[in-house]
């Protein structure tokens, strides 16, 4: 039972993972908490849901214009709540945050109602047992997909202009506009990345878990801030850790107690590791004393 749940968690963390990742990146730039950053991917995986069981549209296509959809979102978040406020206290910037995340629940009902809408399984239920292991194509399809992307938005970030004008500007914006670096029009790709990716995070939970519904992306953004704490906010490497072990704590969570306290018990390790080491597995001493 214990490998078993553990098998379980990974598919749950690679969701997380993803999820994480997106947040993380917009944090490492502007060292934002993003909070609308759930219901922008929230609101890319209900328009997938939408398309795939209400309109009939081939799921290709239908995923291809979520992802788009997330990452507009997160653009015009971007450019409307978020970089007129970029120079003030970064309390001012979470309330709007907070605010641009109930406007984007609140369009997300009154296009789709507020209720839970049924989501296909995209990478299958069969079923393989190995070792009197139940594993299903879901899990071997989210893990294969997860592990895709991280590697392909490592290769982007490492061998391309672009990927690497990102990880200068994470270290220092001043001195990357100085460079010739357009800040700008970086932060604006690193948002648009956030909600790629956390759209295809959310379309990978609609299909292992066959639903998709508005109050997703408050549950999201929340996961995806404990998985950063974790694993050292900020910091690519620390979310996918973080992911993938907060997928793993609430799978034995569910599996040896219930999972009706599953979430009670992720949020209080945030407050443990908030307590005791709030810079997280990954992160540095600077950036726990910056928060200090």
């Amino acid at each position: 039972m214990l490998i078993q749940q553990i098998l379980n968690g990974l598919a749950l963390g690679g969701v997380y993972a993803l999820i994480t990742m997106g947040y993380s990146m917009v944090y490492s730039i502007l060292r934002l908490m993003n909070f609308a950053h759930g219901d922008v991917y929230m609101l890319g995986s209900m328009l997938v849901g939408v398309l795939l069981v209400d309109v009939g549209m081939p799921v290709l296509p239908a995923v291809l214009l979520g992802i788009v959809t997330g990452a507009v979102t997160a653009i015009i978040v971007e450019r409307v709540a978020y970089r007129p406020l970029r120079f003030e206290d970064r309390s001012i910037s979470m309330i709007t945050a907070v605010g641009a995340s109930l406007i984007l629940r609140n369009v997300a009902e009154y296009l789709w109602e507020p209720r839970t809408h049924p989501f296909p399984s995209l990478l299958g239920t069969r079923a393989i047992d190995v070792a009197g292991l139940r594993i299903t194509t879901g899990h071997i399809g989210v893990l294969a997909v997860t592990f895709l992307v991280i590697g392909a938005l490592n290769l982007f970030l490492r061998y391309t202009k672009t990927g690497k004008a990102i990880l200068f500007v994470a270290q220092d914006v001043s001195t990357s506009a100085l460079m010739g670096i357009r800040v700008d029009r970086t932060i604006r790709l690193v948002y648009a990345i956030g909600g790629a990716l956390g759209v295809v995070g959310g379309v990978l939970f609609g299909s292992l878990y066959n639903s998709v519904y508005p109050w997703m992306g408050f549950t999201g953004t929340m996961k995806a801030f404990t998985a950063a704490v974790i694993g050292g906010i900020g910091n690519l490497t620390g979310a996918m850790v973080g992911g993938f072990a907060l997928g793993v704590i609430e799978a034995l969570a569910s599996g040896y107690i219930s999972s009706a306290y599953r979430d009670a018990i992720s949020f209080f390790l945030l407050i443990l590791m908030l307590l005791f080491k709030p810079s997280g597995l990954f992160g540095s001493q600077a950036a726990e004393q910056e928060r200090v």
